[in-house]
């Protein structure tokens, strides 16, 4: 049996499929003489719209993401009806406000090229003589599958046509089946077992009506569709996905240029929050909500087996929430592992700042909490289970350990209020140093979720959202059961409220760049460092004893007279008012955030915070300019400095306070090391004694400057800044070379301030650096400003080791020289060989 599954846009390019890589794995093994192929087709269609039409990644993104507008179905309507035109000027009047009128003209002419690529396509599909034909349908990818099949069954009405996918759950999927004649099979449900049963069916022409979930045609075309399984798949039944055709075909795609490949990768299914409390807004985890999860063992051991078959390091959990013990079981097993993972996982808010810490050292970089609003009242109205001060401490705890957070902020609930909002917007300026919404979004009702089965909540009168009727040609009873969103009459707050709160989101977004509050906590008192705009002071210093004991118990959310009793109980006796004095004034310097009757305060701890963060400048990324603005040019001094000089702050007028200078670090070979110990003891920024002078033309001289770059390619990939001056002697032209690293205070030469300016402009961190992976090294290099991936295997971790700090040329054979340099990763600098890339161990946040 030839089974080919298919991927249809608008699924992401980053991403393989994990319903289809399982369906890959799962059948080959029931299955082991079946040829089973996977068409990524998203990939396949960039490519072609991109050579007749021109199409971006931030164009085929905002295709992706466009699902509740209906605009990414809409495109592919007029392939499922062959007709170039469908409903083009009604589809023009519904999202006219919705979507940009750049786009509105780009999709009209995506539209119009759908029927041509389909039956592209569909040829090459049937040119390989599949028997059975796969697609899986989640969310925009509906209208392109059914065009799909539509063909197919046209041209070939031998070939076995079967949906599956979130599209397809309970009742969506029998509506799909009646709909479309031309679609034989619709799994519902989980298809692992479902679709392999249907297949025995198939090959040994047995009954379906026993396959559960099954929707299937009887011999007059009726549409049938069998009952559910009652019980989900246990998590031992989860098999590992196989991925190999979507990585051979992400290479060979113009997606290969445009985004890093990752790897999508699943711990469990259902939500165990959801079992308990069910969001009142989400429709996910239809079906089945039960939450399971894979054991630690086997989880680790295939995420680390996956990385190195497919020689990936970025990976993507699909689950709805972390499996809270694996913070004792498979957290601590990945962060031994030898391997630069970064992971981004769904979790929940509430988690404390040694959890978060724990997660980025196991390699999980980037989290959505599932904040959805910093308002405790409006928390409560979706049963979130957390409070809108347990948000932001879930925020700022995230700033101190460089742990990027993806969230958005709903509204339109029903009984929120006005008051809601007011006081939680005026507080923005205090947080805009904290990772902001990607946007502002009024909640849809999707089917499954609470608002959808339960009347009584608010949202009663409910009716397909109008992009349907309009993409389909269907009666209203039959959208009914196909769609997954629905229109109802607003609720919650008015619309002035709401555009309020998108331009309070807007500023926010607008200033989290540059602006920075950080904490250095000394133990007899805190420095404090803020460069927010809204609020005009620099640094300050906490130092009265019960000053100090109330800002580290403000650490955790609490009232006024839980803080007070705290206090007491700390042999700090102080009277009410003087305790409303110190929270007032510390109001005013926005330190503090308040909510139902709670505050908490929102000062992360230095960590370099505005390093991570990128703006685009021309399409590539760089630093805010001002960050390295109090960096002055100076005429290196004769110094008989032998050491390295250390503070706990970066920023020049706090370094200047009492207790934020560390003092002095060996400045010797073992840079690696060295950096790594600073890091643990709370360094962020460091002044080396000595220029570095590259060309003076002997053994020693050449140790000392490949000692002094060292240190700076080490403290560069820590995220921490530099004090350093360069002199590059005959080889300032090949500056970029170096550019990866913190830009230095001067750079000798005729040359030197231009290239210095140009330096200070492009930086950002991780320009060029490398992570370790499970017996390969990868690069990704952005000195020349194209991004450039390099898989290094069958790497000598030996002689690379030795490459860290300096290697001596006649250690490497002639060949194996020539191959270091031409790579642009090692550098000669006299008689040694130098590695250029820094190891990446933080990750930034684009603004």
């Amino acid at each position: 049996m030839h089974i080919t599954l298919v991927n249809m846009p608008w699924a992401s390019i980053d991403f393989p499929s994990l319903a289809l890589g399982i369906l890959k794995r799962r059948v080959a093994d029931e299955f082991p003489g079946s040829r089973v192929d996977v068409v990524n087709a998203n990939l396949d269609y960039l490519d072609w719209i991109t050579e007749r039409a021109g199409l971006t990644r931030e164009e085929y993104n905002f295709c992706w993401d466009s699902y509740f507008t209906g605009y990414s179905e809409w495109i592919f309507s007029s392939a499922l009806y062959d007709d170039p035109h469908w409903r083009n000027s009604e589809f023009a009047d519904l999202v006219a406000e919705a979507v940009p009128g750049d786009m509105l003209n780009k999709g009209r002419q995506l539209h119009a090229l759908a029927p041509e690529y389909m039956e592209s396509l569909v040829g090459r599909i049937l040119a390989d003589r599949p028997d059975v034909v796969g697609f899986s349908t989640t969310f925009a990818q509906n209208s392109a599958v059914l065009a799909a099949a539509r063909l197919i069954k046209k041209t070939a009405p031998d070939v076995c046509v079967v949906l599956g996918g979130g599209n397809c759950d309970g009742p969506m999927g029998a509506a799909l089946h009646r709909g479309f004649p031309f679609v034989d099979y619709v799994n519902r449900g989980e298809g692992e077992m479902s679709f392999t049963r249907l297949l025995t069916c198939l090959r040994d022409g047995s009954d379906p009506a026993d396959v559960p979930g099954l929707c299937w045609r009887g011999a007059d075309g009726t549409s049938h569709a069998n009952a559910m399984s009652a019980a989900p798949l246990p998590a031992s039944a989860l098999v590992t996905p196989d991925y190999t055709d979507y990585f051979e075909q992400h290479a060979a795609s113009r997606a290969g240029a445009m985004a890093e490949p990752h790897l999508v990768v699943e711990s469990s299914r259902g939500c165990w929050w959801g079992q308990k409390h069910h969001c009142t807004f989400c429709g996910l985890n239809g079906s089945f909500m039960e939450f399971r999860s894979k054991s630690p063992e086997r989880f680790v051991d295939e995420l680390l087996a996956m990385t190195e078959r497919h020689q990936v390091l970025n990976v993507a959990v699909a689950d709805n929430i972390l499996d809270m013990t694996y913070l004792r079981s498979v957290v601590p097993r990945l962060a031994e592992a030898a391997c630069d993972l970064r992971i981004s996982y769904e979790i929940k808010s509430n988690m404390r700042r040694e959890q978060l810490a724990s997660l980025v050292a196991a390699g999980i970089h980037y989290v959505q909490p599932g904040i959805e609003s910093l308002s405790g009242r409006v928390l409560k109205l979706m049963d979130k289970g957390v409070t809108g001060c347990q948000n932001v401490r879930m925020l700022r705890d995230a700033e101190s350990v460089s742990l990027g957070v993806v969230w958005n902020y709903l509204f339109g609930f029903p009984d929120e209020t006005e008051e809601d909002y007011e006081a939680v917007i005026d507080q923005f300026p205090a947080i805009h140093h904290l990772a902001p919404p990607n946007g502002v979004t009024r909640i849809a009702i999707e089917r499954f979720s609470p608002y959808f089965n339960r009347p009584e909540l608010g949202f009663g009168d409910l009716r397909p959202a109008a992009h349907y009727a309009v993409i389909y040609d269907l009666p209203e009873s039959e959208l009914r059961d196909m769609a997954y969103v629905f229109d109802a009459a607003h609720r919650g707050i008015s619309t002035t409220q709401a555009e309020r709160l998108e331009k309070a989101v807007e500023t926010w977004r607008h200033e989290f760049p540059q602006g920075r509050l950080t904490q250095c906590d000394l133990t007899d008192s805190i420095v404090l460092t803020n460069t927010r705009p809204g609020f005009a002071w620099r640094t300050m210093r906490i130092e009265e004893p019960w000053e100090t004991a109330a800002f580290r118990l403000l650490e955790q959310p609490c009232t006024r007279d839980v803080l007070r009793k705290k206090l007491r109980a700390d042999s700090h006796h102080i009277a009410a008012e003087d305790v409303s004095a110190l929270l007032a004034l510390w109001r005013t310097r926005g330190l503090l955030f308040e909510d139902g009757g709670q505050t908490v305060h929102v000062v992360p701890h230095a960590a370099n915070q505005d390093l991570r963060r990128w703006v685009t400048r021309d399409g590539s990324p760089a630093l805010v300019p001002a960050l390295l603005h109090g960096q002055e040019r100076r005429t290196p001094e004769a110094s008989a400095a032998t050491a390295l000089r250390c503070w706990r702050e970066r920023d020049e007028e706090t370094r200047e306070r009492a207790g934020i200078y560390r003092g002095e670090e060996r400045y010797e070979d073992t840079a690696v090391e060295t950096v790594s110990d600073l890091v643990a003891r709370g360094t962020q920024h460091v002044a080396l004694p000595r220029p570095v002078i590259i060309g003076q033309g002997d053994p020693e001289s050449d140790r000392q400057a490949v000692r002094g770059l060292t240190h700076v390619r080490e403290l560069t990939g820590h995220g921490l800044s530099v004090d350093w001056d360069l002199d590059l002697g005959t080889e300032i032209g090949q500056w970029r070379l170096f550019s990866h690293l913190y830009p230095p205070r001067s750079v000798a030469g005729p040359d030197g301030d231009a290239v210095l300016d140009q330096w200070r402009t492009t930086f950002h961190m991780n320009k060029c650096g490398y992570r370790r992976g499970m017996g390969f090294v990868e690069v990704t290099d952005l000195r020349h400003g194209t991004q450039r991936r390099v898989i290094m295997r069958k790497v000598h971790q030996g002689k690379l080791a030795s490459l860290l700090d300096g290697a001596p040329v006649a250690d490497f054979r002639q060949r194996e020289r020539e191959a270091f340099t031409k790579s642009g990763l090692v550098h000669r600098i006299g008689s040694l060989l130098w590695w250029l890339p820094s190891r990446i161990t933080r990750w930034p946040v684009v603004g």
